[in-house]
């Protein structure tokens, strides 16, 4: 996988550096997304190889040399002669696939003879490649003619010239002909951008859209995790199949599973701070909870973040919501009237703010009821919901949540 794309896609006044390889890393991203389609057409016999045998392999179908570039694709191209060459390498058992595929975001030159590469049939093929060389000979003589003073260094073939030579040598030619017979040009593919909201469109309907960049993300870094490319490289219809089933479990649009939740990430956004002075912190802090408030903070995020993500996605109405936060705060109210007979006739300040802080933890530490019906509900988000209940000031004071005893 090789790519050219203007360096003038660049920031602002930036100037590229000779040692800048995103373009490379695009490139890569790219090809695997390729991939990605071809995977969705193995059978279950069928495996898929990255960059073993060349860019994209599906052994006994179709190997597909893919290129991210963004100028014309013409006659003396590298792109087209050098992938001939790497085709008509000893090892490379050409014979063994359906098809050859040249799959590049380039566009045809306007004058260039490869336009009606796919109608023609192999005989054709090899014509328009000697009307190619022909006339790539005949410049380059026409040149060394009108230049005598540099006739020495122009009698010498250029690289392009050299990578014909190689192509054509009639040493190669029965090889040649193998590729010719099976040779396709894909031109004017989409470009990443458009190949990313491509894959969107035709195979994420069933994902919420909020999770659409998570589920690509994850795709592509399971093509390319280490176990894959340390292996060989090789992805198997299985694996790729469980893969998806996986995301899709993950991040359907009507979830079976609870939504995963970037702990650490939410975690960065904590500022005690900033939390102190809340409602639901200084019910906290009033039972000698200090210890405690950061947690506290984050399952609140978790809370509002999973809650917020759910109804984005429509997978959430209001309704369901008031439900679950409802009934949690009437299993937390009979909770802690039974704490407070306990502690009927403690009168020491101390004995009832440790007794707070046990219910508290002991709140905290049981199994999460089912929220809307999602398996594996976090306790961290039920946590979440009774400190969101904590913050808030109903109309009636019994309806308030409370952690202290008293």
């Amino acid at each position: 996988m090789d790519t050219t794309q203007s360096l003038n896609a660049r920031l602002p006044g930036a100037t590229p550096l000779p040692f800048d390889a995103t373009l490379l890393f695009k490139a890569l991203q790219y090809q695997l997304l390729v991939a990605v389609e071809y995977c969705y057409d193995l059978a279950p016999d069928e495996s898929l190889w990255l960059e073993v045998m060349g860019d994209v392999t599906v052994p006994g179908k179709t190997q597909t040399e893919v290129k991210l570039y963004s100028d014309n694709l013409t006659d003396s191209h590298a792109n087209f002669w050098n992938t001939l060459k790497n085709w008509l390498h000893e090892n490379f058992d050409r014979t063994s696939f359906k098809t050859l595929v040249l799959l590049t975001t380039q566009e045809f030159g306007a004058q260039t003879l490869l336009k009606g590469w796919n109608a023609a049939s192999a005989a054709e093929r090899l014509s328009i490649m000697e009307r190619i060389v022909a006339g790539s000979q005949a410049t380059a003589d026409n040149q060394a003619s009108n230049e005598p003073e540099v006739e020495e260094d122009a009698a010498k073939p250029s690289k392009s010239q050299k990578l014909q030579q190689y192509v054509m040598d009639p040493k190669r030619r029965d090889a040649l002909m193998e590729v010719l017979e099976r040779m396709q040009i894909t031109t004017g593919a989409e470009s990443l951008e458009q190949r990313l909201k491509g894959y969107e469109t035709r195979h994420l309907k069933p994902i919420r859209p909020s999770k659409y960049k998570t589920f690509i993300d994850e795709l592509l870094g399971f093509m390319c995790s280490p176990d894959l490319v340390i292996n060989g490289w090789q992805i198997t219809y299985q694996a790729f199949t469980d893969k998806l089933s996986e995301l899709t479990h993950r991040y359907m649009k009507h979830p079976k599973t609870f939504p995963s939740v970037d702990m650490a990430a939410l975690k960065k956004s904590i500022d005690i701070e900033e939390i102190r002075p809340m409602r639901f912190a200084q019910k906290i802090l009033e039972i000698g909870g200090e210890q405690q408030l950061k947690r506290a903070a984050l399952h609140r995020v978790v809370a509002q973040t999973t809650i917020s993500d759910l109804y984005t996605d429509g997978v959430l109405f209001k309704p369901m919501v008031d439900l679950y936060l409802s009934n949690q705060l009437t299993q937390h109210q009979y909770g802690r009237e039974l704490a407070m007979v306990d502690c009927a006739g403690v009168t020491c300040s101390t004995e009832l703010s440790t007794r707070s802080l046990k219910f508290f933890l002991m709140r905290n530490g049981l199994p999460a009821d089912s929220f809307c019906g999602l398996e594996h509900t976090m306790p961290e988000f039920r946590n979440g919901i009774y400190h969101m209940l904590a913050g808030e000031q109903p109309e009636d004071e019994d309806d308030e949540f409370h952690w202290r005893l008293w």
